[in-house]
């Protein structure tokens, strides 16, 4: 059953294309009739410049699809930077959501700009013969299926990627600043409010087969809990100097899981309170993490522990 489903997805996509080329020939006609007569004459006449439209379209695909990365990149970075200069670590979300709208719009927008640009630069009475020949030949009006494409497809994912441009966390050295998708607003969690830290190595999919996302979940006194495997892209080890900063600043066990739902509710927590004696066990501990020692030295021990 799982070989079919994986076959069937495969598939999926060379059937929706075939799929959309009869819809777009049947529903959607080109907006001037050429008789063959008139597109053979645009054949001898097009027979060498159609391949130097075809590279246009490609480099002005290749260009569409860097410059929206740059600039979806760019703006991400800089929101991050009204965190102010005192963060040690920006965790960023994972670097294929940048990709989506640049790839969708080339797509749908690179022949479109192609024309625009041979009608401005070039002569625009060859650009019109041009497009009206290249319907003729594909059947279908492949400027108007084209911006459909773009209405359709390519704003959407842009609107969704807008919406993440915010995303990422910020580590100082007093505590997590997470800022979420869809300009929500930002969540600050304070180290002194961790009970409990775990370090995990993934997640687990629906037959129970571990996928490495490697990372350290925190588990805070309100019930929060933060995992820095949840932005980024999938890692098989935790960053070292993430996770000695994380050491360094909290001063708690590092506790081992192999996912984050693995991860028991903290004992302190189970009854919804900390009592005194966990609160004074735990300020004991972060004493003793934060002691003086000499400069550039952190050694962990085998369970995790600093020493």
């Amino acid at each position: 059953m799982t070989d079919l489903i994986e076959l069937l997805g495969k598939a999926a996509v060379p059937i929706a294309v075939g799929v959309g080329f009869a819809l777009a020939r049947k529903y959607v006609k080109p907006s001037a009739r050429l008789s063959e007569v008139q597109l053979s004459a645009l054949d001898d006449r097009f027979r060498q410049i159609k391949w130097i439209v075809g590279i246009s379209v490609v480099a002005v695909g290749v260009v569409f699809v860097w410059t929206t990365h740059y600039v979806l990149v760019s703006l991400n970075e800089l929101f991050a930077a009204s965190d102010g200069p005192r963060t040690s670590f920006r965790l960023w979300p994972q670097t294929a959501i940048w990709w989506f709208f640049p790839g969708f719009g080339a797509l749908a927008l690179s022949w479109e700009i192609t024309l625009q640009l041979w009608s401005v630069f070039g002569q625009a009475g060859n650009a019109i013969s041009y497009r009206l020949w290249s319907d003729g030949r594909a059947g279908f009006d492949s400027t108007r299926v084209l911006r459909w494409m773009a209405l359709v497809i390519a704003a959407p994912i842009g609107v969704s990627t807008a919406l993440a441009l915010p995303m990422h966390t910020g580590l100082s050295h007093q505590g997590i600043h997470v800022c979420g998708y869809g300009w929500a607003g930002c969540t600050t969690f304070d180290y002194s409010k961790a009970v409990q830290m775990t370090q995990i190595r993934g997640f687990r999919d629906r037959d129970g087969k571990l996928h490495s996302r490697a990372g350290v979940v925190l588990d805070f006194a309100d019930g929060h809990r933060w995992s820095s495997a949840e932005i980024g892209d999938f890692r098989d080890s935790v960053d070292p100097q993430l996770l000695a900063f994380l050491i360094e600043r909290i001063g708690l066990p590092l506790k081992q899981a192999d996912t984050e739902m693995d991860i028991p509710k903290p004992a302190s927590m189970r009854s919804g309170v900390i009592n005194e004696s966990t609160s004074r066990s735990l300020s004991t501990n972060r004493e003793r993490t934060h002691r003086p020692r000499r400069p550039g030295f952190c050694a962990l021990s085998p369970d995790g522990v600093n020493i």
